[in-house]
């Protein structure tokens, strides 16, 4: 059956040990600070996979801003001078990062074309949780100036694919950013790294996340993490 409610929660630090596999529902994420992130499994399409659901856009105010005040202590060990966030569930934590750290601005990235946009400050991007879409990310030739020849740090929720993250890199790129790493709430699998490892053999040590999330197999007990 699918899920009729989002539910999300934080437990403090030192607090209860979480329950081990197999899971039912949720998901403990043990993050960088000692929480635990709690987070529902979402099957995938065929049912036999599975993921932890960070939904950024539907969690409760008090998660987002523990997770936003987290990411930024994490994104101030790359001393940025930019930060940009990658849509749609990206946007919010870049916005607080940015905020945190005292920059005036943020960069967002789109994938809604402008009218006035160039198609030069474009690429295609393939997203795992939006298979099929024929998407193009786009940056504001306004916001130019704010990258062009800066420690430009790129902020998402997850990485999984590595899909988004290389396209945001090739496109900040493309606009003369100095592109130094990526820092998400929450790093899935580890796929990612080859779509990464296009842009130079070391650019898997520059994504930083304040955890783990593995991908699941199906079991008759419930959900058990993929080694």
């Amino acid at each position: 059956m699918p899920r009729t409610t989002y539910d999300v929660s934080i437990t403090p630090a030192g607090s209860e040990g979480a329950s081990a596999a197999p899971y039912r529902d949720h998901y403990p994420v043990t993050l960088v600070s000692g929480v635990r992130l709690n987070l529902p499994i979402q099957p995938l399409p065929g049912g036999r996979e599975a993921i932890a659901l960070l939904m950024s856009n539907q969690t409760p105010f008090g998660v987002e801003a523990e997770l936003g005040s987290l990411l930024a202590r994490l994104a101030a060990e790359f001393a940025p001078e930019a930060i940009v966030g990658i849509p749609t569930l990206g946007l919010d934590y870049a916005r607080l990062v940015a905020r945190d750290l005292g920059f005036t601005n943020y960069v967002a990235l789109g994938n809604s074309r402008k009218f006035w946009y160039s198609d030069e400050l474009s690429v295609p991007v393939h997203s795992v949780t939006s298979p099929g879409a024929n998407k193009r990310l786009y940056l504001d030739p306004a916001l130019l100036e704010r990258v062009a020849g800066r420690r430009t740090l790129i902020i998402d929720d997850v990485i999984n694919t590595g899909g988004s993250a290389a396209a945001a890199i090739e496109l900040l790129q493309a606009a003369g950013a100095l592109v130094i790493g990526l820092a998400v709430v929450l790093i899935e699998g580890d796929a990612w790294q080859d779509a990464l490892r296009s842009f130079g053999a070391e650019w898997p040590s520059r994504v930083r996340g304040l955890g783990h999330i593995p991908i699941f197999d199906a079991t008759p007990d419930g959900w058990v993490p993929k080694p």
